[in-house]
């Protein structure tokens, strides 16, 4: 059973426990919440029609105890400058110097594909050396060439990645997640 374990708005209140984080991150209003949620098969991640409601680093545990970190979403967000600034500031700190191995999963919409706001995100990880897979989102809201070329983008990155194509809200694609993660 996954279960919320903290909020954190510094390193003062980091999760400090030396397991692996598997880190989902993507724009605001992609999914990472409900994503979440429907891996949990239990609301524990708070979901809101309004982007950019999410503005802590949020740590879950999955059934088999892997640490689970919900990022504030990037780009469009109902909030000032500074606000973004400020959790793009947490965020950039929270990389640089948390001490626990990282895997971001990069969650892209698949109606809306690659914008130059992930393409500068995913180079950014990147030049950290943070390995990272891609899932995309709302497969079920995307049509059939929307699919065909958020997925030929995907490809694109590395050579050794893995793809995951979900809908959260029609259960598709996340036994694939829970399996390649060991959730």
């Amino acid at each position: 059973m996954w279960k919320f374990i903290k909020s954190s708005t510094s390193q003062e209140n980091w999760l400090l426990d030396n397991k692996e984080e598997i880190i989902f991150w993507g724009r605001s209003n992609v999914g990472k919440s409900s994503l979440i949620n429907a891996l949990a098969k239990n609301k524990i991640a708070k979901t809101s029609s309004t982007p950019g409601r999410t503005r802590l680093i949020n740590y879950f545990e999955s059934t088999n105890k892997k640490t689970i970190v919900d990022l504030p979403g990037y780009g469009y967000a109902k909030m000032s400058k500074k606000e973004q600034q400020k959790i793009a500031g947490i965020i950039d700190f929270y990389f640089r110097n948390s001490k626990s191995k990282k895997l971001v999963c990069f969650l892209i919409d698949a109606k809306v594909g690659f914008s130059s706001i992930d393409l500068e995100i995913i180079e950014y990880i990147e030049s950290l050396s943070i390995p990272f897979d891609i899932i995309i989102t709302k497969l079920d809201k995307a049509n059939q060439s929307q699919r065909h070329l958020v997925k030929k983008q995907a490809l694109t990155f590395k050579k050794e990645i893995n793809i995951f194509l979900v809908s959260s809200s029609k259960q598709i694609g996340l036994i694939d997640i829970i399996e390649h993660y060991n959730l």
